[in-house]
């Protein structure tokens, strides 16, 4: 009697065993495609580091093991970082898919503001700083440089220790319509200086018209300072 109690656990326990064993195997499989999907997705980026947050699969999953390598697809090619959705299949004879979350934190040092900065105020060196934070949820831009917005100024109030946005800025004129400007021409050693007359305004950077008051041609070159632009040769 006690030998056939033992007989029927046996077959009752054996199949809720490979059942577990079974579930175990497919989401190993799931959290190692996962895992590789990851790794290929953010190799060689440039950011100084990416968090991985990886799914919790429900205990109460079942899913037969895969035979095959499972396909791994996200639903959307518009995102590679951040929150993302992924389509785990298995196309052996069992035939079975599920989709699974992953996020991807990546992180960079970029230009935040060391004090409270004033609408209308220009941007010094003073005024910022670089800080490590999460860029995935920076969909309006940053800046990685603090040279990057110096000299700019703060189109609204700016509070210490956040993130300088770039629609957060406006660039200051140097040159103005109209205003008499330095002409400097460079290039093979050579370095020619002339003077003339802005044909438009301008910012560091932009490349403006000028008439040369001597010669009174039409040049083109990028405001190199106030007041100046430059001519490569």
């Amino acid at each position: 009697m006690a030998s056939c109690i033992y007989i029927i656990c046996g077959v009752l326990i054996l199949p809720l065993n490979a059942n577990s064993e079974e579930k175990t195997n497919a989401k190993t499989q799931i959290l190692s495609a996962v895992t590789a999907f990851s790794k290929k997705l953010t190799e060689n980026q440039r950011y100084s580091r990416i968090d991985t947050t990886f799914p919790h699969l429900d205990p109460r999953l079942k899913l037969a093991t895969c035979n095959t390598p499972l396909d791994v697809k996200p639903t959307s090619t518009r995102k590679k970082l951040g929150r993302l959705t992924l389509k785990i299949s298995c196309f052996d004879q069992k035939n079975w898919s599920l989709h699974v979350p992953l996020e991807l934190k990546a992180y960079e040092s970029v230009v935040v503001a060391t004090q409270h900065i004033l609408r209308g105020q220009i941007i010094t060196a003073g005024n910022v700083a670089k800080e490590e934070r999460d860029i995935t949820r920076l969909n309006q831009g940053y800046f990685s440089k603090p040279a990057l917005v110096i000299g700019s100024i703060a189109k609204r109030s700016i509070a210490s220790h956040r993130v300088i946005l770039p629609q957060s800025l406006s660039t200051p004129k140097l040159v103005n319509k109209g205003e008499s400007i330095s002409i400097q021409a460079i290039g093979s050693g050579l370095s020619i200086k002339a003077m003339g007359v802005a044909l438009t305004d301008g910012s560091l950077g932009d490349l403006i018209q000028v008439k040369n008051s001597k010669t009174r041609r039409i040049v083109e070159g990028r405001i190199s300072a106030p007041g100046q632009i430059t001519i490569n040769l």
